[in-house]
C-alpha cells in the first residue's frame, strides 16, 4: 500500500513539474517575443477572445489582428532605451488540469543593462490542444491580501 501511495505521488510531483515547465517556456517565449517587437510570434502565446484588465477599462481582442494592434501600440509606447525585459519572480497555481494562474515579476531595461522599470502582472492561461496559451492579462504595481 504505501509502494502504491508513494508511487502515486511521485507520478503527480512530476506531472505538475511538467506542467510548470511548460508554462514558464510558453512565458520565456512570449517575453523574448516582446523584446524583439516581434508581433507575429506574440500573438502565438494566446487564446481567443482574450482580455487586458487595465486599472481603468478592459481591452479584449477577438482574434489575432486585434491583439497584434494592441501590442504594436503597449511596445510602441516603450521608450527608445527599452531594450529587453526579464522575469523576477514567478507564482505558479495550477487550478485544475486546463487552467493556470501565474503572478509574474517583471523589470524593463535598457541598452545599458539598467533597469528602468519594474512591474507585476497577472497572467491566466489555459491549456488549449496540449499548448498553454495566455487569455486574460492583469498587469499591477503592488497586491494587498487581506485575512
Amino acid at each position: 500500500m504505501i509502494k502504491i501511495f508513494t508511487f502515486t505521488l511521485i507520478f503527480i510531483s512530476s506531472i505538475i513539474c511538467s506542467e510548470k515547465k511548460e508554462i514558464l517556456d510558453v512565458l520565456d517565449k512570449y517575453n523574448k517575443a516582446f523584446g524583439e517587437a516581434n508581433y507575429s510570434q506574440i500573438i502565438k502565446f494566446f487564446d481567443y477572445p482574450t482580455y487586458f484588465n487595465l486599472s481603468d477599462k478592459t481591452i479584449s481582442a477577438k482574434n489575432r489582428f486585434k491583439l497584434k494592434l494592441i501590442y504594436k501600440k503597449l511596445r510602441g509606447d516603450l521608450p527608445d532605451y527599452y531594450s529587453y525585459s526579464k522575469w523576477g519572480n514567478i507564482d505558479i497555481q495550477l487550478l485544475d488540469s486546463n487552467i493556470a494562474i501565474v503572478n509574474a515579476d517583471f523589470s524593463r531595461y535598457k541598452d545599458d543593462n539598467s533597469v528602468f522599470y519594474t512591474g507585476s502582472a497577472q497572467y491566466h492561461l489555459r491549456l488549449e490542444n496540449n499548448q498553454w496559451k495566455i487569455f486574460s492579462l492583469t498587469p499591477y504595481n503592488s497586491a494587498k491580501f487581506f485575512d
